[in-house]
């Protein structure tokens, strides 16, 4: 069974939406009855009891969402399902925003009708999401049933899932990888790439944090992970791009690392363009990381965000993450319970991975955010 401790581009996968995000914005500073009083929505008419959210969510009509891209984790199906449900709408504002800009749009927006309802952020935002008063609690149903380090105690987020990180390979230029060892290759030259620049995106930062653990570093030290990369660029194999899907495409890659339901969401893409794409996890540096869904501060639609909650951590929202390939944050209990469909467990990685998985606390992710800060640039380079 998972730890479950922690973590997560100049798209949503690039720009700022994780760890990084510790290092900067954290310098900046109970029952459905409960969390629906808070003094920030006194004034709002918000059910006490899920029957009257859904019917209020209902007459609300939609739920305003940021940084929901459709390819991301099932968003797609996700949007389809919910409207099939309940009738209410999605309308994704920004869907590639990163997490820095989430919380910048509630302050902007704040007391709108356009300010977003719910967001969708790395678990390094947490924290200052609090600080900065820009969301209120609420525990859903399924409260008890999350693990304690996927949620907030007070209930001010909960994190509906998680992935782990892989790396994608263009078989028909490159060889796959069984190791992190195996990349030093010279065979390799030209052909690796992060997803993004570490000092800004979250799941290239993982990638250096993966490094890491397979160089003897731990999540208390990822400067073996940049030492590895440093070894990559300094012998050529390393390249720099800024979207997985047009690197692969286009050839400028043909190793790359990221979360390995966003390699779920590009395979049709894959497909069209003759990538012949194969994804693994490699087993020296298995890493993973949560994305939080916390309701902002006096939502405009209110019922609707709570809903839209429900239905992330809901055993039909588990359904449509797992067939996007993210692992739902109660996968344990779904599975034990048979609740998760074939087809659905066959998106997720291995149980035995999923058991394995290294995940940093708040802290930890910090201090890797500071270290590659620090050192990339020297390291590695630009």
């Amino acid at each position: 069974m998972p730890k479950f401790p922690l973590p997560n581009d100049v798209s949503r996968r690039n720009v700022l939406r994780g760890i990084i995000g510790t290092a900067g914005l954290a310098a900046v500073g109970g029952s459905l009855a409960a969390c629906g009083s808070s003094a920030a929505s006194s004034s709002r008419t918000i059910g006490s009891k899920l029957e009257e959210i859904i019917a209020l969510a209902k007459q609300e009509g939609k739920v305003q969402l940021i940084a929901y891209p459709e390819t991301w984790a099932n968003y797609k199906g996700h949007f389809e399902a919910f409207k099939a449900k309940y009738g209410v709408d999605t309308p994704v504002a920004s869907p590639d925003a990163s997490s820095a800009e989430e919380l910048q749009a509630v302050k902007n927006l704040k007391g709108q009708s356009s300010q977003p309802d719910v967001l969708d952020i790395g678990y390094s935002f947490t924290q200052p999401s609090i600080q900065q008063g820009l969301i209120e609690a609420y525990k859903p149903t399924t409260f008890d049933q999350i693990p304690a380090e996927l949620k907030d105690p007070n209930g001010m987020w909960v994190g509906a899932y998680y992935g782990v990180l892989t790396v994608g390979v263009n078989t028909a230029n490159a060889d796959m990888p069984t190791s992190f060892a195996d990349l030093l290759d010279p065979k390799y030259k030209g052909k690796i790439a992060l997803p993004g620049d570490p000092r800004k995106g979250a799941s290239s930062i993982a990638t250096v944090f993966a490094a890491a653990l397979a160089n003897g570093g731990s999540l208390n030290d990822v400067t073996p992970g940049i030492d590895f990369f440093s070894k990559l660029a300094k012998s050529g194999n390393l390249v720099n791009v800024t979207s997985v899907a047009s690197a692969l495409s286009t050839g400028q890659a043909s190793v790359l690392f990221d979360w390995n339901y966003n390699f779920l969401g590009i395979e049709e893409e894959m497909k069209r363009t003759g990538v012949a794409l194969k994804t693994a996890i490699l087993p020296d540096g298995v890493f993973g990381n949560y994305y939080a869904q916390p309701i902002t501060v006096a939502s405009p639609q209110p019922n609707a965000a709570r809903l839209w909650v429900e239905w992330l951590t809901s055993d039909e929202g588990a359904e449509q993450y797992a067939l996007g390939g993210a692992v739902p944050a109660r996968f344990v209990q779904l599975k034990a319970d048979g609740k998760l469909s074939a087809a659905a467990l066959a998106k997720l990685p291995p149980a035995e991975v999923l058991a394995n998985i290294n995940f940093p606390s708040i802290e930890q992710g910090a201090n890797a955010s500071t270290a590659i800060v620090d050192q990339w640039s020297q390291k590695v380079g630009a």
